[in-house]
């Protein structure tokens, strides 16, 4: 069974592999590119508390949902930083070819909407408010892109950006598997986390320099579904990784590049496991080979 399980995978990789190359040799595939809006278009529109909306995303300012410390709002802060710090921010994805690896937490498109909504949601934001958001975006699965639903209360306090996470990374259905009914988010709201309790989660954020869990004074422990990021020391360590001379490089392809890079080393180390799984596979071919000639020989 152990070694089924692994020739499923490497049938799985192949495909996956395959369907890149398709997508590099010509347009479509799993890694077409998200086609993000425009900022105009993101922030026109906006009326009252909503800063964005799209069918069941959205980007709100809302009451904070426990009373204490307030917030350090309205906060100046520009939709090119929030982008630095958000695209900073990498989950640890399990793998079974390989050793863990790491993904970006959000996709460009997501990035673009989300740091100008933000951006623009913490300037008009009161100390007693938040900002909550729901963003469905095009993320890696197992063999090709999936819709991954991430769900978040952000606000700023002690000079710090907050983010409490309801949802990261949680592939999204318009239907149930077992029934095939459409899924009534009136009873299945997509909810952004929460400061009264721990939302769990089967995946985390991959902790970088400036960013760290909250430590809830009530349990002495952290909670992984609320990041907290030091804004000025995450900016100056992206600033530090920008070699040469990138007066003429827009933040966006310094994004591409970071993200290549982390992609490449992806691909080295599946391409690696395959190799393992390849190796052991010839093995055990031998082996049963071995035992069908000692069958073959008995009278």
């Amino acid at each position: 069974m152990r070694k089924i399980v692994k020739l499923g995978s490497v049938i799985a990789v192949s495909m996956m592999l395959a369907g890149g190359l398709t997508a590099c040799g010509g347009g479509g595939g799993m890694f077409t590119r998200d086609k993000p809006k425009t900022d105009a278009e993101i922030v026109s529109g906006q009326e009252g508390r909503t800063l964005w909306e799209s069918g069941l995303q959205y980007a709100k300012i809302v009451d904070r949902d426990v009373a204490g410390v307030a917030n350090e709002h309205p906060a100046a802060i520009s939709s090119d930083e929030l982008r630095t710090i958000l695209a900073s921010l990498y989950i640890t994805q399990k793998s079974f070819i390989s050793k863990n690896k790491e993904l970006p937490l959000f996709s460009r498109a997501e990035l673009q909407t989300l740091s100008v909504a933000l951006a623009s949601g913490l300037s008009q934001a009161q100390p007693n408010e938040d900002i909550n958001f729901v963003s469905i975006g095009s993320h890696k699965g197992l063999i090709a892109k999936e819709r991954k639903t991430i769900t978040g209360r952000v606000f700023i306090s002690e000079g710090r950006l907050n983010i409490v996470f309801g949802l990261i990374h949680e592939i999204y259905k318009d239907k149930d598997i077992a029934t095939g009914q459409e899924i009534d988010r009136r009873l299945h709201p997509l909810l952004p986390g929460s400061r009264k309790s721990e939302a769990k989660m089967p995946i985390r954020v991959a902790l970088d320099s400036g960013q760290s869990f909250y430590l809830d004074p009530k349990t002495d422990k952290e909670r992984a579904d609320w990041l907290v990021i030091d804004i000025a020391t995450v900016l100056a360590e992206a600033k530090k990784r920008k070699t040469g001379d990138t007066s003429s490089v827009t933040p966006e392809l310094l994004e591409d590049i970071a993200r290549s890079k982390q992609e490449a080393g992806n691909l080295r180390e599946d391409v690696g496991g395959i190799k393992e799984i390849l190796f052991e596979m010839s093995d055990e071919i031998d082996r049963l080979k071995q035992q069908i000639e000692e069958l073959k020989a008995k009278p």
